[in-house]
């Protein structure tokens, strides 16, 4: 058996789970979404470190509020980074929920809650979702 916590970009079996949800703001491609925090069951709203540690996964297409939308729970889907670009040494690091809503950043947030969305796969932002809340500071 080998270590389980390694990334192998290279692999390509990762089984896509994907839905449909209603949106409660407008949504870019590959923001990653979170359950809405005050009521209004159902809506997903952009992510950041910041807020609630639920998070519903990627958005595979664009919206508007009250919209419906496809998007990635696990599997492969590309994500919208705070870094201007991502280098060849940054496939499969670690990727973490931002400090700011609906990003993804390869450095762990030093405050809020740290959630590993998944592992960069590609420069372009491909990342193998799957997402996992590693410690929340109070």
């Amino acid at each position: 058996m080998g270590n389980r916590d390694v990334f192998n970009p290279d692999d390509t079996d990762a089984i896509e789970i994907s839905t449909s949800i209603t949106i409660n703001e407008n949504i870019t491609s590959g923001d990653i979404l979170r359950s809405k925090i005050a009521g209004a069951h159902g809506l997903a709203e952009k992510a950041s470190s910041s807020g609630t540690s639920a998070i519903l996964g990627v958005a595979e297409q664009g919206g508007s509020i009250g919209g419906t939308i496809s998007m990635i729970q696990s599997g492969i889907g590309t994500v919208n980074f705070t870094e201007a670009s991502l280098s060849s040494s940054d496939i499969g690091k670690a990727v973490f929920v931002s400090d700011t809503s609906g990003k993804g950043t390869i450095t762990a947030p030093s405050s809020g809650t740290i959630i590993r969305l998944g592992y960069l796969k590609t420069t372009g932002g491909e990342v193998l979702i799957s997402p996992q809340i590693l410690f929340k500071y109070s």
